[in-house]
């Protein structure tokens, strides 16, 4: 009996594997062939690129003006419930790459709220060619795995967030912050119930998207995290640095400000030479030892997680004043990266109508802006009470609006500097 069994169990075996050499393995020796699952999935018409990601289309908008993205981004759009936090690079002429947060994806076309269909990704890439939109990810359309995982290095449990981006050449570097769940959650009004414990540096093929490296960031640490935006000029990149430390709860609460999160700090590298050690600004000078770093701003009570970018020869950033917990976005400019940096513009933000209150938060600057075409900014929307957006996916999606180009901000930039003379 025992060798009929162990015979029956060879046989078993061998019928698996030969099942498996013929479904599995050829999507992994070839990524571009199509499995049955994905061939199933008809929202989005889903395949797996050359990397064995999969991919699915999005719709195109009428074009990338404000109005027509807030628009588009208003609707579910292929298989994309849900979404929020973007963060746009160029990634050549009128084609544009966003990594964006914690994403809900349903291909089956059925799901009508964010819980019925498989959870969450912590981060997805949208690739965007003049104005339609493909979204891309890791696993399959059925068991969904982020657009990057990391490598054996990360914790179980630990997953990776989007931060600043850069492109040198033919390789497109990006700050990923290592992030954890709290356990127990913060209290209701202490913020969200994520934090940053590390930050990582990876580097892509711009035509591809294949990871060319992963590696913890040159400055790995998160009080701040150097990375967190990141825009350069004709010489530098510099990286600008924020605490990210959203959980007011572990700086003791709201009422505990302000908060770490309302200081930005800046660092410096070559241009597009990311992994390289960065040198900190001192207030006067750069120093190679980050223990020297002061903020280049300091201000407002839970929140200040600027967006920095260096457009037509200014530096100009948006941000909302404390985040979740504000309205107002301010459009600022500066002379230089490290500022002063002087409020062009402050105006209130006002979500999408809905049926119950809504929050507004990090903004961010599309990279057409420009002098002569004006600004435009994407900005995430959602419930106030998180379980509203998740019967009602409508209320986690981004909008886009625009601002005028600030015309006096030389101006305004040569008044900043004679007060700051002034008071020295």
């Amino acid at each position: 009996m025992r060798a009929v069994s162990n015979v029956l169990l060879g046989a078993c075996a061998l019928g698996l594997i030969v099942y498996w050499l013929g479904t599995t393995a050829p999507a992994i020796a070839s990524p571009s062939s199509v499995p049955p699952e994905v061939s199933r999935a008809g929202v989005g018409s889903p395949h797996f690129d050359v990397n064995g990601r999969v991919r699915a289309d999005l719709g195109c908008a009428d074009d990338v003006s404000p109005t027509a993205l807030h628009e588009f981004f208003a609707e579910r759009r292929g298989p994309l419930l849900g979404w929020d936090n973007p963060h746009v690079i160029e990634l050549e002429t009128n084609r544009w790459l966003w990594l964006v947060h914690d994403t809900y994806l349903d291909y089956s076309g059925d799901a009508t709220d964010l819980d019925s269909m498989g959870g969450q990704i912590q981060n997805a890439a949208f690739i965007q060619d003049e104005s339609c939109f493909s979204v891309v990810h890791g696993g399959t359309p059925w068991q969904r795995a982020n657009f990057e995982i990391g490598d054996e290095r990360l914790p179980f449990g630990h997953f990776l967030w989007p931060l600043g981006m850069e492109v040198d050449d033919d390789r497109l570097w990006v700050f990923w912050g290592e992030t954890v769940t709290a356990d127990p959650p913060p209290p209701r009004g202490h913020g969200i119930i994520r934090h940053p414990v590390g930050t990582w540096l990876a580097s892509y093929d711009v035509d591809s998207l294949e990871r060319l490296s992963f590696d913890p960031a040159p400055n790995s640490g998160v009080d701040p995290v150097y990375g967190f935006a990141v825009a350069s000029d004709d010489e530098h990149s510099f990286l600008f640095g924020n605490t990210n430390q959203l959980n007011l709860w572990r700086n003791g609460g709201y009422e505990n400000g302000p908060h770490s999160t309302t200081k930005m700090y800046l660092a410096r590298v070559p241009l597009g030479q990311l992994d390289a050690d960065p040198s900190y600004w001192d207030g006067a000078s750069w120093s190679e030892d980050a223990s020297d770093a002061v903020p280049i701003t300091d201000r407002f009570w839970a929140e200040n997680t600027m967006q920095p970018r260096y457009i037509d020869g200014q530096w100009i950033s948006v941000v909302q004043r404390d985040g979740f917990f504000g309205v107002d976005v301010w459009l600022e400019v500066a002379p230089n990266p490290w500022g002063p940096w002087i409020a062009a513009e402050t105006l209130p933000y006002e979500p999408r109508p809905a049926k119950v209150e809504k929050n507004s938060y990090q903004p961010i600057i599309l990279p057409w802006s420009s002098a002569d075409q004006g600004i435009s900014i994407a900005i995430s929307e959602n419930a106030v009470l998180w379980r509203r957006a998740i019967a009602d996916p409508s209320l986690y999606r981004p909008g886009v609006f625009s601002l005028d180009w600030p015309d006096d901000a030389e101006a305004r930039m040569v008044g900043a500097l004679e007060m700051l003379a002034n008071s020295e």
